[in-house]
């Protein structure tokens, strides 16, 4: 009798070890599915991602293009009798290039003038200028379309994506939750020799209450410039990024007397970047 318990002990002991290993085969195996899927999971997540990526990186790429002849923007801020350098905006590449063509104001030359620019908004600097042969005939329409394969080709290099529409923005801006107001500050002196004021310094400033105070613009004087007037129209601001040209209107006494001449610069600025915190005081 004894025998029979015991080995009906036995036999209850290897049954519930069996039914024990194969509980845990199971479990382990679902563990590796388990795993397995979370795999799969992750590489699609990480193909899906990828090809967001790449896509975004289709949209952005820049296409060659056409470029139409640019419309004039006005930004004499005075209806008086000058000699204005005109200004036709193209467009801004998204690097911080801004491409634009002007024709200079002729004080009694007789020659028609022109140049197209494309000005590198992040050094203030041109990277590229064109400009005709002095002569007297010529027109804004007929030098573009002559010379429409360079500019062309030109504009497209340095990537510039033409804007239809462009604005001279007046007064305070705003960019990401910070407002702006640019200031022109200029320091005068009577000259001995023609009896008015003229500009000796130039300096201009961008404030922001959120981020604090950056010069963009300080120039002083020589005796042969003869600046009589100074003023900030208005800032033209790129469609990709954070910056900005800011147009500082200068106004220059006429060699022989009136008319006086009015021309611009432009001068590039990032709104983020560069600023420096008012002093507590």
């Amino acid at each position: 009798m004894i025998k029979l318990q015991s080995k009906l002990f036995i036999l209850v002991v290897v049954i519930t070890l069996s039914l024990f290993h194969f509980s845990c085969f199971l479990f382990e195996d679902e563990n590796n599915d388990n795993s397995t899927n979370q795999a799969d999971s992750s590489s699609k997540v990480e193909i899906i991602e990828q090809d967001i990526q790449n896509a975004d990186m289709q949209e952005t790429a820049y296409v060659p293009g056409d470029y139409a002849l640019p419309k004039e923007l006005s930004y004499l801020d005075k209806s008086d009798d000058f000699l204005v350098d005109k200004f036709y905006p193209i467009g801004w590449s998204k690097d911080g290039k801004f491409a634009y063509i002007t024709e200079p104001a002729d004080e009694g030359s007789g020659l028609y003038l022109f140049e197209l620019v494309v000005f590198d908004a992040v050094n203030n600097k041109n990277v590229w200028s064109w400009k005709p042969e002095e002569r007297e005939e010529g027109s804004l329409s007929s030098t573009w379309k002559n010379n429409y394969a360079l500019f062309k080709k030109k504009l497209n290099e340095y990537q510039i994506e033409q804007e239809d529409n462009i604005e001279l923005k007046k007064g305070k801006t705003s960019f990401k939750g910070n407002e702006y107001q640019i200031v022109l500050d200029t320091k005068t002196e009577t000259d001995p020799d023609f009896g008015f004021d003229m500009i000796k310094e130039i300096k201009i400033t961008i404030n922001s209450p959120e981020l604090g105070t950056k010069e963009i613009y300080q120039s002083k004087t020589d005796e042969y410039s003869m600046y009589i007037g100074a003023f900030v129209p208005g800032y033209i601001l790129s469609p990709y990024n954070g910056r900005i040209v800011v147009l500082c209107q200068l106004e220059q006494a006429g060699y022989e007397g009136p008319p006086n001449i009015v021309f611009f610069q432009l001068i590039g600025s990032d709104l983020l970047l560069g600023f420096k915190p008012k002093t507590q005081g």
